[in-house]
């Protein structure tokens, strides 16, 4: 629940049937909860006490609330008062004391309020300090706001805290080369590194000054998404926006037009991150379908003993721990609308048999039942694999191959495409909106963006776009501001072969170059992961990484945890 300075509720979200229970008793929209009312509870003794709470079930005034736990944070604004708090409650848990769901909400109000903060002062200079050296300044909620002659205009609870400050009173206005002896210029950029306040390396804050994009009304990606596609203006068909200014994709335009409406089966070749699940939803957007379900299911990586139910759905009673009610497959799911089937090459053969006979008589048999569901759906399918060499070995069956390929499009990396640049650009505009127009690249970030290789193509590119709007503020992007594996690659370009092995779907066709090092990384992950059952902290043990490095390659790589699945 979020409630307002007087315990008014003004938003609330119930998850579970337990959490729906509560609802009706008081825990929702619209219903006060102010200490000097109704007594002892999360958001009234929060408020009362302006600090984080958790009061468990015996200590609510409330009888409703008796068998209940209720924690809660307050949320400050940018001068430091309270302004709502943040309250999450549910069945008390007996033997726990809560500590860890107060740290979380504490930490989640913090984060509200650090956002705040940035936003209040977007206009002004920001320091976020740390006493480690190493922290991520943009992920730091010590925040201290400056004007241009480096006067303490504001600064977050965090930011007092760590500087052992009681209020922001006694440091309102004071120049900070006062409170650290340390001239303004010399606390560097955000791009550069931290500068150390302070000899005593035990003691020492780290300090990073950074200034927020000017007028920015909220975060780039809190604007709505049809709002984004409007600025990308009506008048243009989506085709035309995916194709961009590319001669290989334009020359493609008509041809994909003409498939709108068609129940040809499409097969979509290309490296990871070209683009394939977007051309596939625009396809789908543009056509007679666009009304109906688009259901997108990644063949890679769902592992073999859920793709079967995944696809096409059991009976009740067919698996122990199942679903009471048996599940509806994802093939069922798209019924009138549209199905695509990404890296359909890293299907099991034994699966490929039962999706054939889907295919061929429309009809979906669930695990475990006798009943055939008919299905319309448009059938597309993708991947980054060399399927007649995967036929040739027999590990792709060729009745299924020609059954999918009706019309093959291939969809070229993004290093060989001839506008890279107007691409980046489009996704700036599609971050930030209308306040993208002074945003440009310099000549020498151009020339590094069009040197380097892009394995991750165009989901890279976008992660690297996102992280300079983040963390940059000037309107000129130079090569300083992006990553320097982009500006200075310490690796040889996937385009530069020389004789180093390629991937299978390469192998017949150079023009699809994919960056090997990626999909054996994401190979040998998967692998792990299999092992392990997918216990994550095994898994990186087996491959001597980080828990840490291999989340993020999980989300990076776009790998499923069968624990994820619904």
């Amino acid at each position: 629940m979020l409630s307002d300075t007087q315990g008014v509720v003004v938003q609330s979200y119930a998850d579970t049937c337990a959490a729906q229970e509560l609802a009706k008793k008081g825990l929702s929209s619209g219903y006060v909860w102010r200490e000097d009312l109704v007594g002892t509870n999360g958001i009234g003794t929060c408020l009362a006490a302006c600090q984080a709470v958790t009061v468990d079930g015996p200590s609510h005034y409330f009888e409703a609330l008796k068998s209940y736990s209720c924690t809660a944070a307050p949320i400050l604004g940018p001068e430091g008062e309270i302004i709502g708090v943040l309250d999450v409650s549910g069945h008390q848990t007996l033997g726990s004391d809560g500590s860890f769901l107060r740290a979380f909400v504490q930490d989640v109000a913090d984060q509200i309020s650090g956002g705040l903060f940035r936003r209040r002062y977007r206009e002004e200079h920001i320091i976020a300090i740390s006493d480690k050296p190493l922290a991520i300044p943009d992920r730091l909620n010590a925040l201290i706001a400056l004007d241009e002659d480096g006067q303490i205009l504001g600064a977050t609870r965090e930011a007092l805290s760590l500087l052992g400050v009681g209020g922001i009173g006694s440091i309102i206005g004071l120049a900070v080369d006062r409170l650290w002896n340390v001239p303004m210029a010399d606390i560097s950029p955000l791009v550069v590194r931290s500068t150390q306040l302070g000899v005593d390396a035990k003691s020492a804050i780290y300090a990073t000054s950074f200034k927020a994009p000017p007028e920015m009304k909220c975060p780039p990606r809190c604007r709505n998404i049809k709002e984004t596609m409007v600025d990308a203006t009506s008048d243009t068909n989506a085709f035309d926006l995916v194709a961009g200014k590319d001669r290989q994709l334009l020359s493609q335009v008509e041809l994909w037009r003409k498939l709108l409406n068609s129940d040809i089966p499409l097969l979509l070749l290309g490296e990871t991150g070209v683009g394939k699940d977007t051309f596939a939803r625009t396809l789908h957007s543009e056509s007679q379908r666009s009304d109906k379900p688009y259901v997108a299911v990644n063949c890679a990586a769902i592992p073999e003993s859920l793709l079967a139910s995944e696809l096409f759905g059991y009976a009740p009673g067919t698996f122990t721990g199942g679903l009471k009610g048996g599940r509806t497959g994802k093939i069922v799911e798209s019924n009138g609308g549209t199905l695509f089937l990404d890296e359909i090459g890293d299907m099991p053969l034994e699966l490929q048999a039962h999706l054939l006979r889907v295919l061929e008589e429309r009809k979906v048999t669930p695990l475990g039942s006798s009943c055939a569901v008919p299905v319309d759906a448009r059938i597309i399918c993708a991947t980054h694999r060399d399927l007649p060499a995967l036929v040739e070995r027999g590990a792709f069956r060729k009745d299924l191959y020609f059954r999918i390929k009706g019309v093959q499009i291939v969809l070229p990396p993004l290093r060989e495409r001839s506008d890279i640049i107007d691409v980046a650009y489009r996704i700036i505009r599609d971050e930030v909106g209308p306040d993208a127009a002074g945003i440009e690249f310099s000549e020498d970030a151009i020339e590094a963006i069009k040197r380097y290789a892009w394995p991750g193509n165009v989901r890279e590119l976008k992660n690297v776009i996102r992280y300079v709007l983040d963390v940059h503020a000037e309107k000129t992007i130079t090569p300083a501001h992006l990553p320097r594996d982009i500006v200075n690659p310490d690796r040889p370009s996937p385009s530069d072969n020389g004789g180093q092995a390629r991937n299978d779907c390469y192998a017949q066709n150079p023009e699809l170059r994919l960056s090997w090092r990626e999909e054996k990384d994401r190979q040998a992950i998967v692998a792990a992961l299999r092992a392990s059952k997918w216990n994550v902290t095994e898994a990186a043990q087996s491959l001597k990484i980080s828990r840490v490095t291999l989340h993020r390659k999980i989300r990076r790589y776009e790998i499923v945890s069968p624990n994820n699945m619904g």
